[in-house]
């Protein structure tokens, strides 16, 4: 093969029907369909499963490239379609023999993860499917409920939820004094923070427990100086920018436990409730980045908002200035 067949086998839209032809061709003149492409840690089977194309994993196929292939993360190509929810290829792939129940992120497999999608119905009936008990099943319903509750907030901001620690407690661990901090009315918010001569952050409880912080200003919430401050002496704080970024910021007994984003490829270390939250899945699951991000924050902090409340509700300003040593400014 020549450098510029490396650069075309490795770019991400390569392995799409649209290219079929071409594909055909590079195969004819001695493209291994079973190679490792190491840019992209995966294989030319991997690719088209994402990307469900059909005739290159059949060509693929009978091309002579394995049907089950490990990529870098221990992935087999079945589990790139059931992730991307590409329901042809998975059949596709099903039809040639790939096994559905090879264990292939932290102990699961392609089956198992599609048992709670929508191609559920591809794997139930095949031998050897596991019983999925209703415990699971129920709690997965819940989370998804809870999960599409979020479908209409639609705020740009950054914004952060505490759980395990009272909203006086987390003022107290910023620098501030609580009775220095009174509840400000919604229709004075923007006025008393427009008169602070620091920046400020809002910190309000809302129905049903938990701390929201709310950004304000320039300084963010998901901050580490932050996260470290509100979370050292106990509690959990997990944050993020929903509408700018697929990933959350998760700090526990002042420390940054993890940082998992929306749509990469989860791993043994992945908390549980980041899989019951369906990141990871590209396509296989209709909710949004948003609704995945703020559901995982919710799970970890049992703390729950809705835009009615955040823009209707007494806030409290705690100034940055007060921060100054903890965020290393």
């Amino acid at each position: 093969m020549t450098v510029g067949d490396d650069e075309w086998a490795e770019d991400i839209g390569a392995w799409r029907d649209s290219n079929l032809a071409q594909i055909r061709e590079r195969l004819a003149d001695g493209l291994d369909p079973g190679r490792l492409l190491p840019w992209l840690r995966s294989t030319p089977l991997h690719q088209a499963a994402q990307e469900g194309a059909v005739q290159v994993i059949e060509l693929l196929l009978d091309s002579g490239a394995a049907v089950d292939p490990i990529d870098g993360d221990g992935a087999t190509p079945l589990w790139e379609a059931v992730r991307h929810g590409q329901d042809a290829a998975v059949q596709a792939l099903l039809d040639a023999g790939a096994d559905p129940w090879r264990p292939c992120i932290a102990g699961r497999s392609p089956g198992v993860q599609a048992m709670f999608t929508e191609l559920a119905d591809l794997f139930v009936h095949l031998p050897g499917a596991p019983r999925v008990s209703p415990r699971l099943r129920e709690l997965q319903d819940t989370v998804d409920e809870m999960m599409f509750s979020y479908e209409t907030y639609n705020e740009d901001l950054c914004v952060a939820f505490v759980g395990g620690v009272d909203e006086d407690e987390i003022i107290r661990r910023l620098g501030a004094a609580p009775e220095l901090c009174p509840p400000v009315d919604p229709t004075e918010l923007w006025k008393a923070e427009q008169s602070s001569p620091v920046e400020v952050l809002r910190i309000a409880s809302p129905p049903g427990g938990g701390v929201v912080l709310f950004q304000s200003g320039g300084i963010l919430p998901v901050h580490d100086g932050v996260g470290r401050m509100v979370t050292t002496g106990g509690g959990i704080l997990a944050g993020a920018f929903p509408s700018a970024s697929p990933s959350v910021d998760i700090w526990r007994d002042g420390f940054a436990v993890a940082r998992p984003s929306v749509h990469e490829q989860l791993s043994d270390n992945s908390l549980f409730e980041v899989w019951m939250c369906r990141f990871g899945d590209r396509g296989a699951h209709p909710s949004t980045a948003i609704e995945r991000a703020l559901a995982l924050m919710t799970l970890l902090t049992a703390t729950y908002i809705t835009e009615e409340w955040l823009w209707s509700a007494p806030m409290r300003l705690v100034p940055v200035r007060l921060l100054s040593e903890g965020l290393g400014r």
